[in-house]
């Protein structure tokens, strides 16, 4: 049964008289587990509900409605499926106290993927799961690769049971499922010619194959106890470039795709030009920061730069890998006649120097950076630093708390066109 966590007051199911804590047993004499159960069999014209009330009584509906009607339901979370790999470089392990609770989750969950982009290792899959996401065509999955060679990714992900990955990306495959893959590189143990081989082993499932991305170990600086890793140099991130960019030309001439693309991370360490959006094609894999940097670049050179701005001050926070970038991006809205706008590099004490993101500050790094200092009208915060649906950090500071212990307005600000729109002259004081 599926507990319903909202009734949204204009939908469909409002108007039956459904409410938050009824569960939902069968749709169409399906049972409904979770979400993705709702998602796919509610995807009907009509559709036979049968409902258990909070007063204990059942209730039988039949509904008549459009394909895309989802009847303004809304559920609770996922119970999430836990990763049973130990990897070496789990982020969660370097996990400082005092994050949410959320973060300190490790999770292997196909739905959450499917729903979310998560990635997963297809390594706590059982035959009903592989089963489901055949039948209710779960596609396209996020997946961890790391390295096709069986030993190798045994090794790095420190569980003897995993499967074979590319047989399991073969059955993938072959039951219709597209795939993004994630390859993390880690200097000395799957790069050189281990990642030539993982490209083109992942390159031969395509189409199945949709895109690779290649992103670098993220380490923090509580690693105590952990396998010892290490940072990629500027000259060990050249080299990871002069692979993937050739092979990605040559996968280019033969599919059409480039298929493999560095992450922008490798491109600010080896103080390479960062390529043209066009280069990342549909940006597939942007939320996992390949091509971010260009997409910004280019949202830069087409935002309309307001023809009044407001007056004053504004303190613009970023982090160390793209402090470099968004100054020059910046050049276009400094004007006599317009704010005095301050950069702000903040490094992250949080989880340590080498974590350089912008996503991964917290508020207490911030904070940290800011204090004492002459801020002016208004703080604007990457929004990436946020959880996506709150305005909280990942220790737990809230945008209104830090704004109140700086003593300035904090506002979030997820790309530049809304910077535009903040710094335009509304007639209103800041």
């Amino acid at each position: 049964m599926l507990e319903l966590a909202r009734v949204l007051r204009e939908g469909t199911a409002a108007n039956l008289g459904l409410s938050p804590g009824d569960r939902i047993v069968t749709i169409n004499n399906e049972e409904v587990h979770d979400v993705i159960d709702y998602r796919f069999l509610v995807a009907e014209e009509r559709v036979s509900f049968v409902v258990l009330k909070r007063d204990g009584k059942t209730r039988r509906l039949i509904i008549n409605k459009d394909p895309d009607d989802d009847l303004g339901l809304e559920f609770p979370p996922l119970r999430i499926k836990r990763c049973r790999n130990r990897c070496i470089f789990c982020f969660v392990d370097q996990m400082p106290q005092g994050c949410r609770k959320s973060l300190y989750i490790k999770d292997d969950d196909f739905r959450v993927s499917f729903l979310h982009g998560n990635y997963i290792t297809l390594g706590a899959l059982s035959e009903a799961d592989w089963d489901r996401i055949f039948t209710q065509r779960l596609s396209p999955l996020y997946v961890s690769v790391h390295a096709a060679d069986p030993k190798l990714r045994l090794f790095i992900l420190r569980n003897r049971n995993a499967p074979d990955i590319m047989t399991n990306l073969i059955r993938l495959a072959a039951g219709g499922i597209r795939i993004h893959a994630q390859i993390v590189l880690c200097p000395g143990i799957n790069d050189g010619p281990q990642l030539v081989r993982t490209i083109e082993d992942l390159a031969g499932l395509f189409p199945a194959v949709i895109s690779i991305a290649v992103v670098p170990v993220g380490l923090t600086a509580h690693r105590k106890g952990l396998y010892p890793l290490r940072t990629f140099k500027p000259s060990e991130a050249r080299a990871v470039l002069d692979i993937v960019e050739p092979l990605g030309k040559r996968l280019k001439k033969r599919n059409g795709t480039r298929l493999v693309f560095a992450s922008d991370e490798f491109y600010i360490k080896a103080k390479a030009e960062i390529p043209p959006v066009s280069f990342y094609e549909e940006l597939p894999q942007i939320e996992n920061g390949v091509g971010m940097a260009a997409d910004f670049m280019r949202q830069a050179a087409r935002v309309r730069i307001p023809t009044r701005m407001r007056k004053g001050t504004i303190t613009l926070v970023t982090g160390v890998s793209f402090g470099g970038i968004l100054a020059g991006l910046l050049e276009r809205f400094r004007r006599p006649d317009g704010p005095k706008i301050r950069q702000i590099i903040v490094k992250n004490r949080f989880f340590g120097p080498s974590v350089t993101v912008a996503g991964l500050l917290t508020g207490s790094d911030i904070l940290a950076a800011l204090k004492g200092r002459r801020l002016g009208d208004m703080v604007l915060i990457p929004a990436n630093a946020l959880k996506e649906d709150e305005d909280v950090f990942l220790d737990n500071m809230t945008l209104d708390e830090l704004g109140k212990k700086l003593n300035t307005p904090a506002s979030r600000v997820a790309d530049i066109r809304e910077l535009a729109g903040l710094l335009r002259d509304t007639g209103r004081k800041a």
